[in-house]
């Protein structure tokens, strides 16, 4: 019989094919696998399972200096630690200790406060090792009074030691107003947070 690896390499895979492998219940005898039914085993087997593990929210105003002065959104204080699967530092760094599949999920209430007058342009932006991930998004408001809330979940894949941030800006485009903010609610409930952030992890 010829040695295994001398055979032909074939790409087209299909689930009636068949693996050569061994038995662990019966002795390691040499058994026939298809891979469909290798296939359906190793789908029940997977952990699919979705932890938290991060809650964090930030209750004071974030307002960008001026015209296209980027600002870093914080979430809250500092949370966690190396040990931990995400840490957070006060300036809204996230720093991933565990690599994996993960899920983000990030808000911000865009609001305008002060003058009237003019349209203001917020733009914000996710970032993973300082590198714009996905396109920019922004916010126009025509006047004060105005609450506009954006949630956004995306799924991520990283490594060891990335870290995720998260940035907004009063873009040129419009006039210098515009932010993150925290509303006061009156009617006995928490306050809306200028932000928060939510991360599971795939698979803990």
């Amino acid at each position: 019989m010829a040695k295994i690896s001398t055979y032909p390499v074939d790409s087209s895979i299909s689930g009636l094919d068949i693996l050569i492998g061994s038995d662990a219940d019966n002795a390691n005898i040499t058994k026939n696998y298809k891979i469909g039914d290798i296939s359906t085993y190793v789908k029940s087997t997977l952990n699919l399972a979705v932890t938290q593990v991060l809650a964090a929210s930030d209750t004071t105003n974030q307002e960008p200096s001026g015209l296209n002065e980027p600002l870093q959104v914080k979430f809250g204080p500092a949370q966690y630690t190396d040990d931990d699967p995400v840490k957070l530092d006060n300036f809204g760094n996230i720093t991933f200790n565990q690599a994996g599949f993960y899920l983000f999920n990030g808000y911000g209430n865009f609001e305008r406060q002060g003058s009237s007058g003019g349209v203001t342009v917020t733009l914000f932006r996710v970032l993973l090792n300082g590198i714009q991930k996905g396109p920019t998004k922004g916010v126009e408001l025509s006047g004060t009074g105005i609450m506009f809330p954006y949630e956004l979940t995306i799924p991520i894949q990283v490594n060891e030691g990335d870290v995720l941030t998260w940035e907004i800006m009063r873009d040129s485009s419009g006039v210098d107003r515009g932010g993150l903010y925290v509303h006061e609610a009156n009617g006995g409930w928490e306050n809306v947070p200028s932000s928060d952030v939510f991360i599971y992890k795939v698979g803990i």
